[in-house]
C-alpha cells in the first residue's frame, strides 16, 4: 500500500510558521503557549506531528512547498529553492516537481 502524506487544511506557510516556532522553542511552557495559540489554527494533528518529528511541512504540504521553492528560485535563492525541492523529496521521493527541480 502506498505511503499517503497527512494533509492538513492549513497553508504551507501557516505550518512552516508553526515548525519554526517548535525549533525554537526552550521550554515546555513554550510549546503550550504555541498549542494554545495555533493548534486550532493547523490542526491538532497536525500540531502534534510537527512537535514529534513525525513529519514535515513539506511533507504536509509537497505541492505548497514546490510552490514556494519556485518562488524563491525565481526570486534569486536557488540555494533556498534546493534544500526546500530537497525536504519535499526526504518525505515524497517521487514527487514529479521537486524530482524535475533536482535534475
Amino acid at each position: 500500500m502506498a505511503r499517503q502524506s497527512y494533509a492538513p487544511v492549513a497553508s504551507y506557510a501557516d505550518l512552516k510558521r508553526v515548525e519554526t516556532l517548535l525549533a525554537a522553542a526552550a521550554a515546555a511552557d513554550d510549546v503550550r503557549q504555541a498549542c494554545a495559540r495555533e493548534g486550532a489554527k493547523i490542526g491538532y494533528k497536525a500540531f502534534c506531528y510537527l512537535l514529534m518529528g513525525k513529519m514535515t511541512a513539506e511533507g504536509m504540504k509537497p505541492d505548497e512547498a514546490c510552490t514556494e521553492a519556485a518562488l524563491l528560485e525565481a526570486a534569486g535563492n536557488a540555494a533556498a529553492a534546493l534544500e526546500l525541492y530537497r525536504k519535499v523529496l526526504a518525505e515524497h521521493p517521487d514527487h514529479p516537481v521537486a524530482q524535475k527541480a533536482m535534475r
